[in-house]
């Protein structure tokens, strides 16, 4: 082997371990379709709304999609909360799914919230609530709180982390 492959190798075997925190593990799903299999993957933010066009659903998802890349850096994933789901919007480059109409069911009975509120509540890796909102929330707010979380202080020294 080469003195140059080996310097290679070695740098890499030194990096492993951060690169293990610059992405998401390989087993985290990138739409998924429950709390649980978002869990140690995302960081939820749950939009609960009256409807699937409901002007402050729709501003909350244009906050997040002009701020997309530091909203990709925290793994802040968009997840409206509708009920009877027919043509929910999504983002056109934040990270986003659109779960079962039973899942949203069981997240708005979870977090007790009534179908004519609109809330929004992020949630931790572990899926525990940091914060309720009844009005659309800024990016610089959602990174505030998410800076203080014992992971992000180990992401934003990935390459590349805002």
């Amino acid at each position: 082997m080469s003195c140059t492959r080996r310097a290679a190798v070695a740098l890499a075997l030194l990096f492993a371990p951060l690169a293990l925190h610059a992405q998401a593990k390989l087993s985290c799903k990138v739409q998924p379709t429950t709390l649980a299999e978002a869990q140690n993957c995302w960081r939820p933010l749950l939009v609960f709304s009256p409807t699937d066009h409901n002007p402050q659903l729709l501003a909350q998802e244009h906050i997040l999609d002009q701020d997309a890349d530091d909203m990709m850096d925290r793994f802040v994933l968009l997840v409206p909360v509708v009920p009877n789901a027919k043509a929910t919007p999504t983002p056109l480059d934040s990270p986003w799914t659109i779960m079962p109409q039973s899942q949203m069911d069981r997240i708005r009975a979870q977090f007790h919230i009534p179908n004519n509120q609109f809330q929004v509540v992020l949630l931790d890796e572990m899926g525990k609530p940091l914060f309720h909102s009844d009005h659309p929330v800024t990016t610089s707010y959602l990174k505030a709180v998410i800076h203080n979380l014992p992971h992000r202080k180990i992401e934003k020294y990935r390459r590349g982390a805002n």
